[in-house]
């Protein structure tokens, strides 16, 4: 990636840059929004990306058949270059969820295998691995992180997989950054130590590590996905990122895209070319880019997957060290803050190492849907996790100022001594 991108903007900067960000939404400045991390608008600038690419296709629909591909490369160039990586290990989706099933529904597991996961998954990772498991007849390892939350170190979560792995595990699915608790996991640490125990291990038995990252993507600053030692990376694009509604993505490694079979025909370039053997073109097997062959075919919303190049250029011009630094920073607030407030359980880690955009806390005895409803009476959107055991959620986003998270958090302490007051009466 160009490292001019990637520089840190001096303090004269800032506040301009964040400026321009913001103006270009035409989100109702009425309301403080903290839940922009579940599904963002669109910017200005992205609609008229999006409109120019709609105007291509309704003034000439063959257009979409007949070009897509050449539009689809420059997403996905623009794609590589914000993940230091090669296009050919990329496959555009519509979300995270696209993007895991088809990898725990690509793979091919040996029959009486494993998979480790956590108690704490998102719905969609957990169920998809409750039907490969099914499917195959496999057995789920689920670790307990909410028993871990008091102090927790990147050397306990480490410990924590790496103990639980047995010569029956064949692939590791946890979240990047975990969206019951916030707890951003040791990625580079984990895929480390894995490496270790895969050494000695044949090839079709390697340990496979699967990440749902896209609660880190678009926040967290790396110089190249290979860095954190994962097999498969899977992130929608429509929320920390900026990018358009219903895009997403699917990276993986060499040894990820050999252990993935297509589930659903492809549309790109290389696969139609390879069916319909048009001018005598033929491919061996070795020359198919699995990427393409695995990239779900249709004929979809193409202005939004062309126009998504748009974010990753964006969010390259502000920076990805300044983006990390801004959310870190306002996450930081906030967690600093809800500690201060009566009854308040912070669950996401202090340490910025060990969490990212998330902030997660609980009210004792105070339903998460209370507090939330009553924020909203003063025109401050958050949130709450989507889990059974639901906790209140805060997400922070570069689109947010210091002086709204720290209203914010002002507000909730006001708001939860109101409550406890009359809870008291």
């Amino acid at each position: 990636m160009n490292s001019h991108n990637n520089k840190k903007m001096s303090l004269n900067d800032h506040d301009e840059i964040w400026k321009i960000f913001r103006n270009n939404y035409i989100l109702d400045q009425k309301l403080i929004h903290f839940t922009l991390a579940i599904h963002v608008p669109h910017s200005i600038s992205l609609n008229k990306e999006i409109d120019y690419y709609r105007k291509l296709i309704d003034t000439n629909p063959d257009l979409m058949r007949r070009e897509r591909h050449k539009y689809t490369t420059e997403t996905l160039e623009a794609a590589a270059r914000y993940l230091g990586t090669d296009k050919s290990l990329i496959a555009l989706t519509d979300s995270s969820t696209m993007s895991l099933s088809l990898i725990l529904n690509g793979i091919e597991f040996q029959k009486g295998t494993e998979i480790l996961t956590t108690d704490s998954e998102h719905y969609s990772l957990e169920k998809l691995c409750e039907s490969s498991a099914k499917k195959y007849n496999l057995t789920i390892k689920k670790i307990d992180i909410s028993n871990k939350l008091n102090n927790i170190t990147k050397k306990q979560i480490v410990k924590s997989i790496i103990d639980n792995i047995n010569d029956k595990t064949s692939l590791i699915a946890i979240s990047w950054v975990n969206s019951r608790f916030g707890i951003k996991f040791p990625l580079k640490e984990i895929s480390k130590e894995l490496k270790k125990i895969n050494f000695s291990r044949e090839e079709n038995k390697k340990i496979l590590l699967c990440v749902d990252g896209v609660h880190g993507f678009g926040i967290e600053n790396l110089n190249s996905i290979h860095d954190l030692g994962v097999d498969f990376f899977a992130a929608g694009c429509h929320k920390w990122l900026f990018g358009p509604s219903g895009t997403g993505l699917l990276w993986c490694s060499e040894r990820g895209w050999k252990r993935l079979n297509p589930i659903i025909p492809s549309f790109e370039k290389i696969a139609w070319d390879h069916y319909l053997e048009w001018d005598n073109k033929k491919y061996t097997e070795d020359e198919l880019i699995k990427a393409r062959m695995c990239t779900p075919g249709g004929f979809k919303t193409f202005e939004y997957f062309w126009a998504l190049k748009h974010a990753f250029e964006t969010h390259e011009k502000i920076g990805k060290e300044n983006i990390q630094e801004r959310v870190h920073y306002f996450s930081q607030i906030c967690k600093n803050e809800i500690k201060k407030i009566p009854n308040a359980v912070l669950l996401t880690p202090s340490s910025s190492s060990l969490s990212s955009g998330f902030v997660c806390f609980k009210i004792k005895d105070i339903k998460p849907t209370e507090i939330v409803a009553k924020m909203s009476e003063h025109n401050i959107i958050i949130g709450q996790s989507p889990y059974k055991d639901s906790c209140l959620r805060i997400t922070p986003s570069i689109y947010n100022t210091e002086e709204e998270v720290i209203y914010a958090c002002n507000k909730l302490f006001e708001i939860v001594n109101e409550l406890n007051h009359d809870e008291k009466k």
